[in-house]
């Protein structure tokens, strides 16, 4: 009876590793698949920061492209003022000579025709001094549109000559009239000498008083007509009347543009403060745009310093912890190769006698129910892993998530700043912020990703640990235990755990000796000098058969 309870024992023993192997098995699958997702969540988290930093120094060579043009602008603008600003004192320094030309001809006009008024005709006088005030008028008013419009610089030539060249014609046209007179008068005086003298006095005597007044000098003028006959000298004195009254609407026609000459140079006056005042303006907006330009450069250095030292230190920690590992795993090896030696050993003093494999038995037994202990134990922990191990995969997940809400903030602030020049300095504040924060969570997700791997390496080193402890002890128990179970001793099968009936029979394994149903008996192994085919058990085919698959690669026994 104690012999059939000591050859339960290691059944279940070898179920129970069986089982222990298998879910090691799985715990390998599952860390595997962690660090599948892990590496996917490193991929990611790099294609997001190399988008992050392409789209900064696109913006960042925008903003530069956008200051160029500003600055550009500027300098076309204060150069386009200085040239039209020269052209515009250029062209009133001209007027003004040339207006003054005007009234010194105005006045020596005037000297002649005081001296000699007969010797106008009525047709000469009613046609000069109207086509030059036209012309002098015409040409004002085109010099006016010229200085009010800035875009036409190059117009202020043409008007000047147009004004010009027609005033010029008209007094040579008057210094040929005066010739002309000038011969009429000759002969005249020869026809009548006395006549001639006696309108000159009356004439004079008219020109003082038109001055005065009109109304006397009409009167001296019937007075003359009265008096003298002469129908040509009563023709002199009403040419003349009508120049005096001509010369003076002159005048004041060349007062009204001296006046209008003047308006459109306090115009342009005003229009030189208001350029000075807007370059001066540029100017500030111009160092203001330096300055942030400077800040700005100054700040992404900044930020490529730390991401580079950032870099460095990362790829120093990886180095080490890839060299701690490889010395972990030297040693442990060394280890197991000693323990190896060691089993042995043991097992070579246990075939001595009954009594030393006795109590090597015991010992083991001992030590499977520590094993047991043990495996509860990394279970347990096991199930923590995996527990942590989900959080931190849905808090990476979470800040996946929210590192592409921030990649599309980003762009939706890239947008507005191509839109919005003023709002510049906000959104690259902002920017300045998301960046710090992105390389925070980048420390926080390389901490983790370091933690992750540590963790991954050691429960790869306890798997491989306890599949080689359990390897051997399933070798241990299959070499101690080969013995002919008999029926009585066996109520159910120790693989499916089904009783035994007169349909189901009990059959032995011819390897181990042991009692299994003919569904869990299936495997055939070549034995004996003739190679006959013999039933053997799942773990005994793995044990004999090279070629087969590890029994652990399989499900489990059910308990």
């Amino acid at each position: 009876m104690d012999q059939s309870g000591s050859d339960i024992v290691p059944d279940n023993r070898e179920a129970e590793l069986q089982r222990k192997t298998e879910e090691n098995c799985n715990l390998v699958e599952q860390v595997s698949k962690l660090k599948n997702q892990l590496d996917d969540c490193k991929s990611q988290l790099v294609v997001d920061s190399i988008t992050l930093e392409s789209s900064f120094e696109v913006e960042k060579r925008k903003a530069a492209e956008e200051i160029a043009t500003l600055q550009r602008l500027v300098h076309e603008t204060i150069e386009e003022s200085s040239s039209t600003r020269t052209l515009y004192d250029d062209e009133l320094s001209k007027l003004q000579s040339y207006i003054q030309q005007l009234q010194k001809e105005i006045i020596d006009l005037k000297h002649e025709k005081n001296q000699s008024p007969h010797h106008l005709t009525q047709e000469h006088s009613s046609l000069a001094p109207s086509q030059v005030l036209n012309v002098l008028t015409k040409g004002l008013k085109k010099l006016g549109e010229s200085i009010e419009d800035p875009k036409k610089p190059q117009d202020d030539s043409d008007v000047l000559s147009s004004l010009v060249e027609p005033l010029a014609d008209q007094i040579n046209a008057l210094k040929e009239k005066l010739r002309a007179t000038d011969e009429q008068l000759q002969k005249c005086k020869e026809c009548g000498h006395h006549q001639v003298k006696n309108s000159d006095k009356s004439a004079t005597e008219q020109s003082s008083h038109v001055q005065l007044d009109a109304t006397t000098s009409t009167n001296t003028s019937f007075e003359s007509q009265k008096l003298f006959g002469c129908d040509m000298c009563s023709n002199y004195e009403a040419e003349l009347v009508k120049e005096q009254k001509k010369t003076s609407d002159l005048q004041a026609r060349v007062v009204a543009c001296e006046k209008a000459a003047e308006r459109h140079k306090e115009e342009l006056l005003k229009e030189i403060g208001f350029r000075k005042e807007m370059e001066e303006k540029w100017n500030e907006k111009k160092e203001q745009h330096k300055q942030q330009v400077t800040e700005l450069t100054r700040a992404t250095e900044c930020t490529e310093q730390d991401l580079k030292e950032l870099r460095q230190h990362f790829n120093k920690v990886c180095s080490d912890m890839k060299i701690n590992l490889g010395r972990l795993t030297h040693e442990r090896e060394n280890e197991l190769h000693e323990l190896l030696l060691k089993t042995h050993q043991e097992l070579i003093m246990e075939k001595i006698g009954k009594e030393a494999a006795e109590q090597s038995v015991n010992t083991l037994q001992s030590e499977i129910s520590l094993l047991k202990d043990r495996i509860t134990n990394d279970q347990h922990e096991r199930k923590g892993m995996e527990e942590s191990l989900d959080l931190e995969i849905k808090s990476l997940r979470k800040q996946i998530d929210q590192l592409d809400k921030e990649k599309r903030k980003f762009l939706a602030t890239h947008e507005k700043f191509v839109n919005a020049e003023r709002s510049s300095q906000d959104i690259l504040t902002d920017q300045k912020r998301k960046i710090e924060d992105l390389s925070e969570t980048v420390k926080t997700l390389e901490s983790q990703n370091s933690e992750l791997k540590t963790r991954v390496s050691s429960l790869q080193q306890e798997l491989h640990t306890t599949e080689t402890v359990q390897k051997d002890l399933v070798r241990l128990s299959q070499s101690l235990q080969v013995r002919w179970q008999h029926e009585e001793d066996v109520e159910e099968c120790p693989s499916c755990r089904t009783g035994f009936s007169s349909s189901r029979k009990k059959m032995h394994c011819r390897h181990c000796g042991q009692i299994f149903c003919g569904p869990c008996l299936s495997r055939t192994v070549m034995s004996g000098p003739n190679s006959r085919p013999s039933k053997v058990c799942d773990v005994c085919h793995t044990l004999l058969v090279k070629s087969s698959a590890p029994y652990f690669s399989e499900a489990p026994p059910t308990m």
